[in-house]
């Protein structure tokens, strides 16, 4: 406890040094990283641009050279991962080598200053691997890419460039009202890299202080695409608050007893950066909210639109999120979204699944399987459903419970009745969907089929019927 004090009040004296001095917001190219980026879209990374995969795969059919080296990037493990145990079981325990990576890249102006940079982080084999096909596959970047449009990078960013004062505010700004915390000497920078042409798909991911993002070479809307940068840079905001303060801000939503309170914390992260990046700072630099839809995606786009007026109100007034924040927040996704604790797309969003799947492929094709019908933004898998550990964490686990019997039926359905007392009364047959809240008011799917064939047929029903029936068990 008192590491946790000494943490938090070190954090409020960095907020304080932090208000008085605007962050040093940075735009940048990183050419190390475009290779990286370059070699992550040709091996079909979602991490990329599709609109870049796209112009790759056209200008490399028949270069076999080239594919080869693809293929050698691809059997690179950069993804090694470790938890940070202290943060609530909702937000982001888990970390990545990732992340390290993408920071070493975006800081590095040589291939040969990455590969220094981020000695330790990999085995020095696999290293020594990466530095090699980055190095192979800068001719090929060069030649289809980079040479033709490097100046109008240069050009993009000195068009973002203009806002930077106004990023810088928007960050001291937004920071106050996500109680995070950063410090002041730390510059947060945007990275930059080419998809060539004026429309398509561009992609943002943030690293702790960096931010990778995709311009295409030929765009005119730069409001717009500092509304993403601003967007993003939400995300990290709300990753640093401190761990005192995420557990405080998961007690407003756990203590709320609405039956959406749940399904609001899940989309708390996305809706706030949307409310903030795609509504108030869009407004703050254009003067006018954008007509457009501000995320492609139904409960994203409500959550974020509903909670614009409160957060410009919080952001006038210099609040931080507090409770009566998340308590309207609550309410205005109940009142945006009255069927959405029965929809299979917002249950699958955090999800926990079990299976009796024996090996790395077998899970593999369960989760693609899953994954292809439904967004799954959290997830965790565990295998077999008999296991110790995976029917404590069926008692006990948050989010929503989903138990995927394609084998073994007979001990997984005795069991499952035995769990859960909802099925006492209910004759459990194969190739159905059974849908339920169990005692704790968590969701739990069960999906009962007979082999590989019939489950993909039960996901494409979910995902078909949208909704399942509250005065049912049996779908």
């Amino acid at each position: 406890m008192k590491k946790l004090l000494l943490l938090t009040s070190l954090c409020l004296l960095i907020q304080t040094a932090f208000s008085q001095a605007a962050i040093n917001f940075q735009f940048k190219i990183s050419k190390p990283y475009c290779i990286f980026n370059f070699l992550e879209a040709a091996n079909g990374s979602n991490h990329a641009s599709s609109t870049l995969r796209q112009f790759i795969a056209e200008k490399t059919k028949g270069e076999t050279k080239f594919l080869n080296l693809v293929s050698d990037f691809g059997q690179i493990r950069l993804d090694y991962q470790f938890r940070r145990e202290e943060l609530p079981d909702n937000r982001r325990q888990t970390r990545t080598t990732y992340d390290f990576i993408d920071i070493a890249l975006v800081n590095s102006s040589t291939i040969p200053e990455f590969r220094d940079r981020i000695i330790g982080v990999l085995p020095n084999s696999e290293l020594q691997r990466l530095i090699q096909v980055m190095k192979d596959a800068e001719v090929y970047y060069d030649t289809w890419i980079w040479n033709e449009n490097e100046a109008k990078l240069i050009n993009q960013r000195v068009a973002l460039e203009k806002y930077t004062t106004q990023c810088s505010e928007s960050f001291t700004k937004i920071n106050r009202f996500y109680n995070s915390c950063w410090i002041k000497e730390v510059p947060f920078v945007v990275a930059l890299y080419p998809i060539p042409g004026k429309s398509g798909n561009s992609t943002a991911t943030p690293h702790a202080n960096s931010l990778c993002v995709g311009v295409l070479t030929d765009e005119t809307d730069h409001v717009g695409r500092i509304g993403v940068v601003l967007h993003e840079m939400c995300h990290v905001l709300y990753d640093e608050q401190p761990s005192e303060f995420q557990h405080k801000l998961e007690s407003y939503f756990t203590e709320n007893k609405s039956p959406y309170s749940q399904f609001a914390y899940n989309f708390f992260d996305e809706g706030l950066a949307t409310a903030l990046g795609n509504g108030w700072a869009y407004k703050s630099l254009s003067g006018e909210l954008d007509p457009n839809p501000w995320y492609d995606n139904e409960y994203i786009n409500g959550f974020g639109k509903a909670l614009y007026p409160l957060v410009e109100e919080y952001i006038s007034n210099e609040k931080s999120i507090d409770r009566e924040f998340v308590n309207k927040a609550i309410d205005l996704f109940a009142s945006a979204f009255p069927n959405s604790i029965t929809d299979y797309g917002i249950l699958l969003n955090r999800v926990s699944i079990y299976n009796d799947a024996d090996s790395g492929p077998a899970i593999d094709e369960v989760m693609n399987l899953i994954g292809s019908y439904f967004q799954m933004t959290s997830s965790n898998f565990s295998s077999p459903i008999l296991d110790p550990t995976a029917l404590e964490y069926l008692k006990t686990g948050s989010q929503t419970q989903l138990v995927v019997i394609d084998s073994n039926h007979v001990a997984n359905i005795k069991e499952m009745k035995k769990l859960f007392p909802e099925l006492s009364k209910v004759k459990l047959v194969p190739n159905k969907i059974y849908s339920f809240f169990d005692s704790k008011k968590r969701p739990v799917i069960i999906l009962y089929a007979t082999d590989k064939a019939n489950l993909e047929l039960l996901v494409k029903e979910m995902f078909t019927k949208k909704y399942f029936d509250q005065t049912k068990i049996m779908q």
